[in-house]
Formats: C-alpha cells, sequence, structure tokens
C-alpha cells in the first residue's frame, strides 16, 4: 500500500469513527458562533461608545482575544469533521488564508515581540495606531465576522422574502444600527453626551441613503469616532447591505445558482454577469477609493494636521464623493475657506463624483473593451445599449448644465474660476450634494434648473440617486417618438422592448408624485419657509442629493420626518418599494382583450 492509499484509508477511519458526531459538533459550533459573534460585537459596542477605565479595556482585550482564538477553533474542527477537507479548503480558501495569517501573526509576536501595526502607527505618526494592538485584533474579528456574515449571502435567497423587500429591510436594519451607534456618547466631541435620538436618526438615514442632508455639522459636533461610523454607513448605504452579505458569500465559496438569480434581480443584471459584477464592485470600489484619498492627501499634506488626520480627511471624503453622499467634514462643504478655491480638489471629487455616478455595470462595461487593440469607433460599438445610452446622456448633461449655471451665475470674478465652480455644481447637483457655493444665495431660475437636474440623477446601477439618467432618456426618446409618430423607440440600431419602457414610464411617475406629495406635506409643516425652498429640499432629498438652502436644521418634526421618509424611498426607489408592498402574481397572456379608444391631450 502506497503513501497515498494509506492517506486515504486513515481518512475513511476517521470520516466512520467521527460519522456519529458529526451532526451534533456543527450544530453546537453553529449556535457557539452566533453568541460569540454577538457577544463581543456588543462588547466592541460598549467599548468604542463609552469611556471606560484600565481594567475594562483590559478585559475586552481578552474577550476579542477569546473570540478570535474560538473562530479558529471552529475552522479546524469544520476541517476536520469534512468528509472530503481538500474540497472543503478550497471552497473556502479566503477563510483559511485568514486563519493562517492571525496564527503566523500570533507567533510573530509572541515569538519576536514585534507589532506590525504598532510600528506602522509609529512610522506614519498616526496616533490612533500607535498603541492599537487592540484595535489589530478588533480588525481581525470583523473580517472573521465578516466572513460568518456570509452564510447570510447563502441563506437569503432560500428565504420567501421577495428581493424588493429583502433590499428594503436591509436598509431599515442599516439605518438602525447607524442611529444606535451614533447616540452613543463617545460618538460626539467632549461636552455631548451623544446625539439626541432624532438627530441620531436623521443623521443614520442621511448616511445609510447617501444623501448628505444634516441636522448638525458633523465636523463640529461629531468625534472621530462618530465620523467613522458615518464613513461606515455611506460604504454599505452605498453598495447596499446585500451585495456585501454576496461578498462574503463569494469568499467562503457558497455563491451558486440560487445567490446569482438573486443578485441579478437586485443589481439588475443578467444572471451570468451577477457573481463577475459582485466581485468586480468591490474591487473598483476600493481602488478608486483609495486612489482619490492618495489624491487628496497629496494635495492637502502639511494643511490639516498630522499625517493620520490627513490620511483621515482624505480618506473620508473620498468615500463620501465615490457612494455620491456628499458629507464632508468641512463646515460648509467644499465652499469653506481654504478648499473653496482648491480647483485641484474640485477635480479629484469630480472624478470620483462621475465614476460612482455612472453605474458599476457601465464602469465594467468600459474597462472589458480592448481600446489600445481596435480602434475607438469599434470600441464604441461593441458597448452595451445602454452603457452608451448613459455616457451619451451623462456628457451632455454636464455640459448642458454647466452651460447653464455658468449663463446664470457666473458673472463675477474670473473667468476661469466660474467655470471650474459651474462644470463642479453641474456634476454634483445630479447626485452627490458637496458644494462649492453657497445654494442659499443663489437666484430663483438657477435653484429651478438644479430641481431638474437633481430629478434626473446618475446612473442605473451606481451609487447615485434620482430617476436614473436611462430612465430619463427613454422617456424622453418615447415623447419624441409619439411626436413623430414612430410606433417603436429604437436606439443604436435596437429596439426597445415596451416592457422596459413601461417600467421607465413608471419610475417618472411615482417619483414625480412622491415628490409632489412630499412638497405638499412640508407647505402643511412649514407654511412659514418659501415654497422654492421646501421644494428644492424635497427634491434633494428624494433623490439623495444633499444640497440644501440651509433650511433643514430650522425644519420642524414634522418637516424632519417627510424629509427622513423621502430619503429611505428615494435610496431603496418608488418601483422597488411598489414591488415590494404588492402581491406580483403572473398573469397569462395568452389571450388579449379587446383595444380601447379614447380621447388623450
Amino acid at each position: 500500500m502506497n503513501l497515498k492509499q494509506r492517506i486515504n484509508a486513515a481518512r475513511e477511519f476517521i470520516n466512520i469513527r467521527i460519522y456519529d458526531s458529526r451532526d451534533f459538533v456543527m450544530s453546537s459550533l453553529a449556535t457557539g458562533s452566533l453568541f460569540v459573534a454577538t457577544f463581543t460585537l456588543m462588547v466592541l459596542v460598549f467599548y468604542h461608545g463609552y469611556e471606560l477605565d484600565p481594567w475594562r479595556n483590559q478585559l475586552v482585550g481578552y474577550i476579542v482575544r477569546g473570540s478570535i482564538a474560538y473562530y479558529l477553533l471552529k475552522f479546524f474542527l469544520e476541517l476536520f469533521y469534512n468528509f472530503h477537507p481538500r474540497e472543503f479548503l478550497k471552497e473556502r480558501k479566503w477563510e483559511g488564508i485568514l486563519m493562517l495569517f492571525i496564527i503566523v501573526d500570533i507567533l510573530v509576536i509572541n515569538i519576536f515581540k514585534f507589532e506590525i501595526l504598532n510600528e506602522l502607527g509609529q512610522f506614519l505618526k498616526i496616533p490612533g495606531l500607535q498603541e492599537s494592538f487592540m484595535l489589530f485584533l478588533q480588525l481581525y474579528f470583523l473580517v472573521i465576522v465578516g466572513l460568518e456574515f456570509g452564510k447570510v449571502g447563502e441563506v437569503l435567497p432560500k428565504s420567501k422574502l421577495s428581493p424588493p423587500t429583502l433590499l428594503i429591510l436591509s436598509f431599515v436594519l442599516l439605518i438602525i444600527m447607524g442611529t444606535g451607534l451614533l447616540m452613543l456618547p463617545e460618538m460626539t466631541i467632549k461636552g455631548h453626551s451623544g446625539l439626541d435620538f432624532l438627530t441620531a436618526l436623521f443623521t443614520s438615514i442621511s448616511a445609510s441613503c447617501v444623501t448628505g442632508l444634516s441636522l448638525i455639522d458633523i465636523s463640529q459636533i461629531l468625534s472621530g469616532k462618530g465620523q467613522i461610523v458615518v464613513m461606515i454607513l455611506m460604504q454599505l448605504g452605498g453598495l447596499n447591505i446585500i451585495s456585501f452579505a454576496a461578498l462574503f458569500a463569494i469568499l467562503r465559496g457558497g455563491f451558486g445558482m440560487r445567490q446569482a438569480n438573486f443578485m441579478s434581480e437586485n443589481l439588475g443584471e443578467d444572471l451570468k454577469r451577477s457573481r463577475s459584477l459582485v466581485g468586480a464592485i468591490f474591487r473598483l470600489t476600493i481602488f478608486i477609493e483609495l486612489i482619490g484619498a492618495g489624491l487628496l492627501a497629496i494635495l492637502w499634506r502639511g494643511k490639516y494636521g498630522d499625517l493620520g488626520e490627513n490620511l483621515f480627511y482624505s480618506l473620508f471624503h473620498s468615500v463620501s464623493a465615490f457612494n455620491n453622499a456628499g458629507f464632508s467634514l468641512f463646515s460648509n462643504s467644499l465652499a469653506s475657506e481654504g478648499v473653496s478655491h482648491d480647483f485641484g480638489v474640485h477635480a479629484i471629487i469630480a472624478i470620483l463624483i462621475v465614476l460612482g455616478g455612472i453605474g458599476f455595470g457601465t464602469i465594467s462595461d468600459l474597462l472589458k473593451q480592448p481600446w489600445r487593440k481596435q480602434s475607438m469607433a469599434r470600441s464604441w460599438r461593441s458597448l452595451r445599449v445602454g452603457t452608451k445610452l448613459g455616457l451619451v446622456v451623462a456628457g451632455v448633461l454636464i455640459t448642458f448644465g454647466a452651460a447653464m449655471v455658468f449663463m446664470l451665475e457666473g458673472h463675477e470674478g474670473p473667468i476661469g474660476p466660474q467655470l471650474s465652480h459651474s462644470i463642479f455644481q453641474s456634476i454634483t447637483a445630479r447626485t452627490a450634494g458637496f458644494n462649492t457655493v453657497n445654494f442659499g444665495a443663489m437666484a430663483t431660475p438657477t435653484l429651478l434648473f438644479f430641481i431638474f437636474l437633481m430629478f434626473i440623477g446618475g446612473g442605473s446601477g451606481s451609487t447615485a440617486g434620482g430617476i436614473k439618467t436611462s430612465t430619463f432618456a427613454l422617456v424622453f426618446m418615447s415623447a419624441a417618438a409619439t411626436i413623430k409618430g414612430k410606433k417603436n423607440v429604437n436606439i443604436y440600431k435596437t429596439q426597445i422592448p415596451w416592457e422596459l419602457m413601461n417600467k421607465a414610464f413608471a419610475i417618472f411617475l411615482f417619483s414625480a408624485v412622491s415628490i409632489l406629495v412630499g412638497i405638499f406635506l412640508l407647505t402643511l409643516f412649514e407654511p412659514e419657509k418659501a415654497l422654492l425652498d421646501l421644494a428644492f429640499e424635497e427634491v434633494s432629498a428624494f433623490c439623495t442629493v444633499g444640497l440644501s438652502t440651509g433650511i433643514t436644521p430650522t425644519v420642524s418634526l414634522g418637516g424632519k420626518i417627510v424629509l427622513m421618509i423621502s430619503m429611505l424611498i428615494g435610496r431603496v426607489g418608488t418601483l422597488t418599494l411598489a414591488f415590494a408592498l404588492s402581491d406580483r402574481k403572473v398573469e397569462s397572456n395568452s389571450f388579449k382583450y379587446p383595444k380601447g379608444s379614447m380621447h388623450v391631450g
């Protein structure tokens, strides 16, 4: 008997011996994992939310170490009890790599007394890292819990809830968690004992729905921890929790046909592209945000405290810009002194906004084209219809918007800065919420034009809000085809199916009605405020833009509730909400009713 046969025989012997206890051990590990994750997360919330004495800090460290030890033991027991260990390691290679790295790191620390993060913190002069081996352990734990969270991504498609319902529930869950965290004492600067419930809820909704409207100045009220919570909410809200669950399911090797079908409905992509697009979304997001943060850090070097603070400022604004959130650590956004005329910063922020607002499917499609190996025209023809339409509409709106802003507002000062401000506001007004000028001082025609841009929003499948450029384009082309007497809408030598046209009309109608209802309610709660200001605020909230004329902090309780509901509905989408609330039944198309005629218009 050769070595391979002996190993197989030994493995078979082990499998027989452990067979009877396997189910009990696996169920016990799953139950223990839920308990350990929940308990340790609660401990970490307590650790970061309250100021603790040294003894309690040390106790938290022991608990985190214990939780990591449990997950190490759990992984090896799952490997031992698996009948096919080699396939198990292949399917969960990322988890295996993490466990191996943890073991090596623990050995290095105990043998060589060398803490990588501590040395890195001292080298970069980042105070938060210099004594943060505890933070290092927490990072390990959160990554492990994230991989455990991948089980949710495997279970979600098996639930009876529809994708629209799950999407709404994911945002509600994120908002609840964000609200609870922002109410903790350590989330605000000294002198504040945490945010009150309404302010925390409004801030959490605004960050989770990547809007940017705020009742407070987060740069002056929130502590560094609170600002980190807002940044995490923006990231989770921009990409949505379900995408994160799908990513961790992929890392665990649990992304199958059901998961692919589930994600294709959420992403609006075909079944074949859903798995690859989930991975591409996160790779693109991390790459673009880090590049943007690096460029901002170079431009801001030496301006905002030490290197650590500079890096945090840069990363926060990069995440906020790419996710089209509009939150800023400057009191007056980019209109603040020191950045209002920093046109290099404006350019980087604008590029991040555009990349986040054109859609992940569009970016992925552009990157797949061999631009260097073939002509520009051939590469353009190879793009999908949705990609070409989205790029053209976005380009036209940016150019037309900049020209209109320049004509309406660009009449003071040098022409160069005025052009820069006009282009930036044309880009940010459709979705992002950053501003380099004071919107409260703008003329009525300009504000009305910005309402138009905000209503359209960004591209489909992006972090942007609004009805989306594709919806606007289809509605516009349908109207043009009707005027010309055409029966079909054709573009780029393809015919747009009427199912898609009906969806575009439904989104347009539901969004317009929702905004009008919101404006009506605001006029009831805020009778003393100007109609234009209320309309601007409602459109900004519903289209998750975040631009404001300055009245948000002064609205009444009823007005705040209207704005919060508008932000949530605008983020999940009116059609998604309608599908979630309705009982969708497949109707037979085997027969047709006789055509009816009526007068229209």
